[in-house]
């Protein structure tokens, strides 16, 4: 009976001991818990992600940028500065937590064990406390993925899209959250990466590939691309993305709370199938004819394209197909019959592929207007033709150019005009750089191109009473420019293009404030691999 007893007890402890995770066999105090002054990208992602990540050769660890503040907002990314001509170079992960046994620790200030004394001899922190949160340095200096991050899957909404209409890179993709929750700001992005559908995932790196806001990012493959600030983008680890399809997006969020400890959040965006579709060279084109009344308002598309492709016509703007515009295929391409209600102007029509990027094309429908049925007298624009209206006409404006005493001015089309037609002799373009179309009294010839419309010349003039007279006009155009400015501001910081400054630190000047543990038979273990990856431009 007692030994029954004694059975039970022991089953019932064994069964105890089942249910309790799994942990260390060594106390927290065998430990030294710290901060890492950084992480090469090549070190943080092939921890991060093992075998699985596409490890590119050579350049892996460094990329180049020639933008002077930008990278600084960045505050988990780890970079030097060439301070005689502002070039930067960022390579790594800034400021990673990290645990270490305490007899390796020991080692390594000792100098027994070089290979984790060469890590530490970068800047380390010891922590007063436990981590939550750390990467585990073993004995042989090996780094393991994040221990304690716990990862959220989140579902992409059908929003999320890939592309290759963008000036920032030959691809850019958008991510939203189907529950309509943001991404947090792009600054405090310490990892990310793209999977694909065969298992294999991308790094993803601050400044050349990921911006300021989290939800879109764009890369470049092509040889010598140049991004509007005169930047090559970094190429090395995502070329290898090109034909394949990803179907999920990762970021690795660190912040830092009231106390200055580091928080972390990892989500994962399930995308579903996003096609990196094959680039096309200049072999492949797209032309298109006008639409006109001498041809039953149909414009014939030619499409010269690789074999095997299957493009069709997938959009013209916003038009819907079956009620403004019908589609039939032809020998050389497509053919578009507009609807008779489907106003003169330029329309955008986009073919698309199954492996092949989109092709665009301009098709101007015509007005069907003749010399003289549209012209500007008396500062003010006269239709003599019953099948234009002024509405449309205005409309047409925003793909219209304009030449003002010979000087073209961009963006002046859509502001030439009042809602009433006549001319707004206070007239402003947006946006940086706005320019005023008239700025003094004196006469201006003025000369308008309009798709669909032709060209329309006038002379307009602004007399010293209408100056006078501009005052509460000229207010007005302020705020509203003013308000068009702080918009176009704002498209700009969402193209990732913001100059933006903040206070933060980097990674080496905290790492002058940090604890270093100098092995003296050890010379600093110096970074390698930096080079500026400068790819052919795309004919």
């Amino acid at each position: 009976m007692k030994i029954n007893k004694i059975l039970a007890t022991v089953l019932a402890l064994v069964l105890v001991a089942a249910s309790i995770p799994a942990v260390s066999a060594k106390a927290a105090d065998d430990y030294v818990y710290g901060t890492l002054a950084y992480l090469t990208y090549g070190e943080y992602f092939s921890s991060e992600l093992g075998d699985s990540v596409a490890v590119a050769a050579d350049g892996y660890d460094t990329i180049t940028s020639a933008t002077t503040s930008k990278y600084k907002s960045f505050v988990n990314s780890a970079y030097t500065t060439d301070e005689s001509t502002g070039e930067t170079s960022i390579y790594g992960i800034s400021n990673v937590p990290v645990r270490i046994e305490k007899s390796v620790y020991e080692a390594a200030v000792a100098g027994t064990n070089t290979a984790v004394a060469e890590l530490l001899n970068r800047g380390f922190t010891v922590s007063d406390s436990e981590l939550s949160v750390y990467k585990e340095i073993s004995s042989d200096a090996s780094i393991s993925a994040y221990v304690g991050l716990t990862n959220n899957d989140v579902a992409a909404d059908e929003g999320s899209s890939i592309s290759t209409d963008s000036v920032w890179g030959n691809y850019i993709v958008y991510i939203y959250a189907n529950d309509g929750s943001a991404l947090d700001s792009g600054k405090n992005i310490e990892g990310a990466y793209v999977t694909t559908t065969d298992g294999q995932s991308y790094p993803l790196y601050h400044s050349a590939n990921l911006w300021f806001q989290a939800y879109e990012f764009s890369w470049a493959v092509e040889e010598d691309f140049t991004e509007p600030h005169g930047n090559n983008p970094y190429t090395a680890s995502l070329t290898g993305l090109t034909g394949k399809t990803i179907s999920s997006v990762t970021y690795i969020f660190k912040t830092t709370d009231e106390n200055g400890n580091a928080t972390f959040s990892k989500n994962t965006y399930n995308v579903g199938a996003l096609k990196v579709k094959e680039l096309l060279d200049d072999s492949s084109s797209v032309i298109a004819t006008e639409a006109n009344n001498t041809n039953n308002n149909t414009s014939d598309l030619t499409v010269t394209a690789p074999a095997g492709s299957n493009y069709s016509v997938a959009s013209v703007d916003s038009l819907t197909e079956g009620t403004d515009y019908t589609v039939a295929a032809t020998d050389t391409g497509f053919a578009i019959t507009f609807a008779e209600n489907v106003a003169a102007g330029a329309y955008t029509v986009t073919l698309t592929d199954d492996n092949y990027e989109d092709m665009t094309v301009s098709v101007v429908v015509s007005a069907n207007v003749s010399e003289g049925d549209i012209t500007i007298e008396n500062n003010a624009l006269v239709i003599n033709n019953e099948n234009v209206s002024l509405a449309d006409f205005l409309a047409a404006l925003s793909s219209a150019t304009l030449t003002v005493d010979g000087t073209t001015i961009s963006n002046g089309a859509s502001v030439l005009f009042n809602v009433d037609g006549s001319v707004n002799l206070e007239a402003k373009t947006s946006g940086r750089g706005a320019k005023t179309l008239f700025p003094e009294t004196g006469s201006y010839e003025v000369v308008l191109t309009v798709p669909g419309y032709g060209t329309i010349t006038g002379t307009v003039v602004k007399t010293e009473a209408s100056e006078e007279n501009s005052e509460a006009s000229e207010v007005a155009n302020d705020e509203v420019n003013n308000g068009e400015v702080a918009a176009e501001e704002g498209d700009v910081a969402l193209n990732g293009t913001s100059e933006t400054t903040t206070e933060k630190t980097n990674t080496n000047d905290s790492a002058k404030t940090s604890v270093f543990v100098v092995v003296a038979i050890l010379a600093v273990a110096a970074i390698t691999g930096e080079e500026i990856l400068r790819r052919k431009k795309r004919a």
